[in-house]
């Protein structure tokens, strides 16, 4: 495996600290890899201190293009929903020199190594490696001239578990890096979801991407939820974001989504962090399985 010193991982836990114990405890468990937590910098001690676990502050006098990824500018990003993470990626994607950059989501819990093989797939020559996020085979934005044309695309790669080599992104000091890490739409065509325009443009170029669990598939099929990839984590949705809107309810983005998120932090919480915020949780009997199952101590579900 490459030496750690090309390989940057990270994920980032703006105003929601609080979810990090589970995910640090299950990466350390199963992982020898150095972890970067980016946090403000007024939240660094509320980082458990682990072995291998780094904290990662931005600053507010970076030299970033256009200096709109600082630390000032992320805590406004946050106030509108998921700029402040976009502007953290885009950061990270202009300012670090390692050769590939892995994100983990915090609220991710580890039954085994997974990201080991992330960094193999980067070494055997693919730019891009991570699950699959369908286009055509998704269930939602069906109708319409948008249905037709996000049909037509291949599919990209969800960003709660992905890697990527950083010279992929040929764009990376466009001064839309950002606005296209945030998932918004591009003029000629409509997309899904956060980084999407850019793993949409790299795959218009020609770099080779990794559907690390259902790679025989082709460019258009379903995740294949039966993958290690998929078994070795209990993967949430939206726990920090949740967190964040629990705390903060005037954060502006859907009331369809801060419903989704709150009730995924209540269920992350009253499993994972052995509190009950008083809110009804996310029905997800996938999840909750694996949580009944969860032995702590050794991060495995038991039999």
């Amino acid at each position: 495996m490459s030496s750690q010193k090309s390989v940057f991982i990270w994920t980032e836990a703006f105003n929601c600290t609080e979810i990090l114990p589970p995910f640090l405890d299950s990466f350390r468990k199963h992982h020898d890899l150095r972890l970067n937590v980016v946090v403000a910098r007024d939240e660094s001690h509320l980082v458990p201190k682990k072995p291998g676990v780094e904290v990662l502050n931005l600053g507010n006098n970076l030299q970033s293009f256009f200096f709109k990824n600082s630390e000032s500018q992320v805590k406004k990003g946050y106030r509108l929903g998921h700029l402040g993470t976009a502007r953290i990626w885009s950061h990270l994607i202009q300012e670090r020199k390692e050769d590939y950059l892995i994100h983990l989501d915090a609220d991710t819990v580890f039954l085994g190594d997974t990201v080991s093989q992330l960094i193999r797939n980067l070494e055997s020559g693919f730019d891009f490696v991570g699950t699959r996020r369908p286009y055509r085979n998704r269930g939602y934005r069906l109708e319409g001239k948008d249905g037709v044309r996000l049909n037509k695309h291949p599919d990209v790669l969800n960003t709660d578990f992905i890697a990527f080599r950083r010279k992929a992104i040929s764009n990376r000091y466009s001064p839309f890096l950002t606005r296209w890490i945030r998932g918004k739409r591009p003029l000629r065509y409509p997309v899904v979801d956060f980084f999407d325009p850019i793993l949409l443009r790299a795959i218009s170029l020609g770099r080779k991407i990794l559907y690390i669990d259902s790679p025989n598939d082709g460019p258009h099929a379903f995740p294949n939820y039966d993958s290690e990839y998929f078994k070795n984590r209990i993967s949430f949705a939206a726990v920090g974001s949740g967190l964040n809107f629990f705390k903060n309810p005037g954060v502006e983005t859907s009331p369809g989504y801060k419903s989704y998120a709150i009730s995924s932090f209540a269920l992350y919480s009253k499993y994972l962090l052995e509190t009950d915020i008083g809110v009804p949780v996310l029905d997800n009997p996938e999840i909750l399985a694996k949580l009944i199952k969860l032995d702590i101590k050794s991060w495995k579900l038991r039999s």
